[in-house]
């Protein structure tokens, strides 16, 4: 089968980006063609495993032609970006006129049997008025939910295309949920495919007895607001009596990036700045840590969590719908939830009553530092959030959509 992948942005670097390369990989294992449109930067090349060059169209962002920033779907990007609830209605259409002809170009130049898009926004919407009876399936990853909220002036036009689209995949049953409410899509065309982690490299496999003190700490994601990064400093800053060292992995963008920085000067030499870390930096920073705290206040399903577990650390985590997910389904101990506050202003990421979630963290990272670290116990089941599982209820889905090329 010919699959045309679509991502509107990066195809790295974030979780949804992950979640294209995995799709990308297996689906070539399984034998069919990928191709790929992506947004990028400039002159910059994608290599990813089960592509090859040729069969990658991209638009590129600052150029002397489209000399804007990549247009983020989070306000707040591991590389520069553009916010879409900042742009001109000329620079929306200019955006959209980029994406439509390389949409067309590439449908007529390969044919494909099936459409993968990513993201119930704007791209997504284009690819389903312009298909040409081609079907197609989104992948909906939250950040597109809080694109159309944050961004009311665009709703008609992006649910105008996505309530054509044949089949759309949501990551958890809230999230379905969500979909079905926001854009009036019955929930017979939405089907609860999860998200995944690669099990060959976050296991436990190099994993050390780490009984050493002092307490390790990691967070990895966006320095920002919306992932909690400066409450947790201030959490940690209330526990400045027991020992322990923070790992801080991650970049961002702008003010907020910088009053994380700021915040993490306050723990001195108490914590590690790391910036982005690859894939494999990151399982083996995870695999000799005990304990892994993602305080995110939005999530669709955090693929880091899985991963945290998967190389045997404890997780702190907020409770959050896909979090809630994963500890019901894999019964696991090792995930401690802890209420997530109220959103009171999405644009400025205003959360209601600041100290009390202060106060919910410092109490659930406290067990963990007033006891010596302890090894955590091996065998969290996490079968049912490993990339082959999710692939193969997603390539069932292709496969209905597609009948006659099943043994193409």
């Amino acid at each position: 089968m010919r699959i045309l992948h679509i991502i509107s942005q990066r195809p790295d670097s974030t979780g949804s980006g992950i979640y294209l390369q995995q799709l990308v990989k297996q689906a070539h294992r399984s034998g069919h063609l990928n191709h790929l449109i992506c947004g990028v930067d400039g002159k910059e090349e994608i290599d990813l495993e089960g592509i090859t060059a040729d069969r990658i169209s991209t638009v590129r962002f600052n150029t002397d032609s489209n000399p804007g920033a990549i247009v983020g779907m989070s306000d707040v990007m591991p590389y520069p970006s553009r916010m879409f609830r900042n742009l001109r209605t000329e620079e929306i259409a200019h955006y959209q006129r980029l994406f439509r002809r390389t949409i067309d170009n590439s449908i007529k130049r390969w044919q494909p049997d099936l459409i993968h898009s990513h993201h119930l926004w704007l791209v997504s919407s284009l690819t389903a008025q312009v298909k040409a009876d081609v079907p197609i399936v989104c992948n909906c990853h939250g950040s597109d939910l809080r694109q159309y909220q944050q961004c009311p002036h665009l709703g008609d036009e992006v649910v105008a295309g996505c309530r054509q689209l044949d089949r759309i995949l949501a990551l958890t049953q809230d999230q379905k949920n969500q979909i079905t409410r926001d854009y009036d899509i019955q929930p017979d065309r939405i089907a609860v495919v999860g998200a995944g982690y690669d099990e060959q490299l976050f296991s436990e496999v190099n994993r050390a007895a780490r009984t050493q003190t002092p307490t390790t700490i990691i967070y990895a994601g966006k320095l920002s607001r919306a992932k909690g990064v400066v409450w947790l400093l201030r959490a940690l800053q209330n526990l400045g009596h027991y020992s322990y060292h923070l790992h801080l992995v991650g970049s961002g963008q702008g003010n907020e990036s910088e009053q994380c920085l700021q915040a993490a000067e306050k723990l001195g030499d108490r914590i590690t700045l790391h910036g982005p870390l690859s894939q494999q930096r990151l399982a083996a920073l995870l695999q000799a840590s005990h304990l892994f705290v993602l305080p995110s206040l939005s999530e669709g399903l955090p693929l880091v969590v899985l991963e945290a577990l998967g190389c045997g650390c404890q997780v702190i985590a907020t409770d959050l719908p896909g979090c809630r997910e994963v500890a019901e389904r894999t019964g696991s101990k090792h995930l401690v939830l802890v209420p997530t506050p109220a959103i009171v202003n999405t644009n400025t990421t205003e959360i209601d009553n600041e100290d009390r979630f202060v106060s919910h963290l410092t109490d659930a990272l406290r067990p963990f530092l007033s006891s010596k670290p302890k090894t955590v116990e091996r065998g969290v089941d996490l079968t049912h959030f490993r990339w082959a599982s999710v692939y193969l209820r997603i390539e069932k889905i292709w496969r209905e959509l597609t009948p006659s090329t099943c043994h193409r």
